[in-house]
């Protein structure tokens, strides 16, 4: 939670996410990486990059730069972004709003979304295949999706 990790392997990233994100991306290179954003943003104060959308996919960008990826290739995966809980709100959920800027930044960055699994009410397990970019979305021991 609130990381994230790049690898150039045959790796399988896995995490769980209710309101959180996990965003999956991946090259043509067999590069890819996995974060588990919690928050839209940061308020300047955190130093922690895998915890917000706005700093997560930017560091992830970089290391998949440094590891030589092919940066014009990156396509995304997204999952998670539930409304866990019925509070009365003002607003978009926290969910709503983790989905709402990563998809934000992610355009900001060029980088195609080619699946997703958003919204709804519960939480998922993601399993991220780095070399091929395969996501896998799990509720509780239910196969929900393979992006």
């Amino acid at each position: 939670m609130a990381e994230y990790i790049v690898s150039n392997s045959n790796s399988v990233l896995i995490t769980t996410v209710g309101s959180c994100v996990a965003i999956g991306l991946f090259d043509n290179n067999g590069i890819g990486a996995l974060a588990h954003i919690m928050l839209p943003e940061t308020d300047g104060k955190a130093n922690q990059d895998g915890k917000f959308a706005d700093t997560a996919i930017p560091a992830m960008i970089e290391e998949m730069r440094k590891m030589n990826a092919n940066l014009n290739t990156i396509k995304a995966k997204i999952a998670g972004g539930a409304k866990m809980f019925s509070f009365p709100t003002n607003g978009a959920s926290v969910g709503d709003r983790n989905v709402e800027k990563t998809i934000e930044v992610l355009k900001k960055h060029k980088i195609r979304i080619i699946g997703e699994d958003v919204g709804q009410n519960y939480g998922r397990t993601v399993e991220f295949h780095v070399s091929d970019g395969k996501m896998v979305i799990k509720k509780s021991n239910e196969v929900l999706k393979v992006l």
